[in-house]
């Protein structure tokens, strides 16, 4: 770093207004220069004269000068009282977990969290260590909520090896009892930080990994990290999966009277996955007597076949998923995932003993046409309510 580029001026005494967020070590304060509002940070009067303090001011200006990111204010310079920066408006995490809980729906959450590990990873390929990771020193700009690590204070660098301070319950136990501090240690953070965020149960095993007391356990580089987050395993997902394996099993292996190829197998698989994406988030679930009459159902064929279908489908229907009409997308209640997929595994178990009985009861009808049948009410009832609970969960997250 070039002695150039610190200054031995004084920065103006007048316009500054003191800012409601102060540090620990320092004074924080917003003043407007060139016609453009600027951050300022000051030490504290009982700490100006400390060299510990005064070391560290220079470390964060001189490490802070030198890096480019989004997801960093920009050091502009430092003078004989204090480092002039970026004005960030914007709150901190802190404070819009205070204020705003429930803007942690999914969506906000996921752009938090790839926005903070973005920022966090950049620093580690530059050789920094924040080290002081916590809802205080993460901003949330005022205009789209975009994340702006601050405080690099108490950072390591290949140039400055000494840190000062650390915060308790963020501090991994390498920080609290001397060990060796590597990027695991801001995992840990990260990893705490997470677990203050509204609802955010769903990456409880990511969590107690990022926190592990280990750091071998832990993961090992914010990579990883950003990669096992990048593919969540959301039980809506696995009950997809699992709709579409049962369709398969259903198409593939129970026999009909004309053989299924194995080229045909995909067909099934995008036709299910259509039902489940095309169907209007805003659908209601239809009454039985509301539902479209079977497009495979042939002239000539006997008509008691379609209602004593509609009447035992919807008797399952009631026994099995009805109920998951008044419950919320699997996101927003983890919980409900394996209840549901309980549920429409009875449903479609159900569906699928309809299909035998009502085989040997209408011979003339081809069994295809019967096991068609079936499988299209399962999709449709699913579907409907599986659409139902994303309502319910879009509508919760908004309250």
């Amino acid at each position: 770093m070039e002695s150039s580029q610190f200054t031995n001026q004084q920065l103006p005494d007048g316009g500054f207004e003191r800012l409601e967020c102060q540090g620990a070590t320092s004074e924080t304060y917003c003043v407007k220069l060139y016609g453009k509002l600027h951050f300022v940070k000051r030490l504290k009067a009982e700490h100006v004269n400390d060299v510990r303090y005064q070391e560290a001011f220079q470390k964060e200006f001189e490490t802070g000068y030198r890096l480019e990111h989004q997801g960093l204010p920009r050091y502009i310079s430092k003078t004989d009282d204090g480092i002039l920066m970026e004005y960030v408006d914007g709150e901190t995490l802190t404070e819009r977990m205070t204020r705003n809980p429930s803007y942690f729906c999914q969506k906000n959450t996921k752009k938090f969290i790839l926005q903070l590990l973005d920022v966090v990873s950049y620093l580690h390929a530059h050789q920094v260590l924040h080290l002081d990771l916590k809802p205080d020193n993460i901003l949330l700009t005022r205009i789209d909520s975009d994340v702006k690590l601050i405080d690099l204070g108490c950072c390591y660098t290949d140039t400055f090896i000494d840190t000062q301070g650390h915060t308790k319950g963020y501090a991994a136990p390498e920080q609290l009892h001397g060990g060796v501090t590597d990027e695991r240690t801001d995992i840990y953070a990260i990893g705490k930080i997470l677990e203050q965020i509204p609802g955010l149960q769903i990456y409880n095993k990511v969590i107690a990994r990022c926190t592990a007391d280990n750091p071998a356990e832990r993961y090992q580089t914010v990579g990883q990290l950003q990669k096992d987050l990048s593919s969540p395993k959301h039980p809506y997902l696995i009950l997809l999966l699992l709709i579409i394996l049962m369709v398969i099993v259903a198409v593939v292996f129970y026999p009909s009277s004309r053989p299924v190829q194995p080229a045909e197998a995909p067909k099934v698989v995008d036709t299910i996955v259509r039902v489940i994406r095309e169907q209007p988030a805003e659908a209601p679930v239809r009454h039985e007597s509301e539902r479209p009459v079977s497009p495979t159902l042939q002239k000539g064929e006997p008509a008691s076949m379609e209602p004593e279908m509609d009447k035992q489908m919807d008797e399952a229907y009631q026994a099995t998923i009805a109920t998951f009409c008044d419950s919320v997308f699997p996101p927003q209640a983890p919980s409900s995932g394996k209840a549901w997929a309980d549920a429409t595994t009875s449903f479609h178990n159900q569906t699928l003993q309809i299909a035998n009985r009502l085989i040997k009861k209408y011979p003339n009808i081809p069994e295809s046409t019967i096991r068609q049948d079936c499988e299209s009410r399962f999709q449709h009832l699913v579907a409907s309510v599986f659409n139902q609970m994303r309502q319910n969960g879009t509508k919760t997250s908004e309250q």
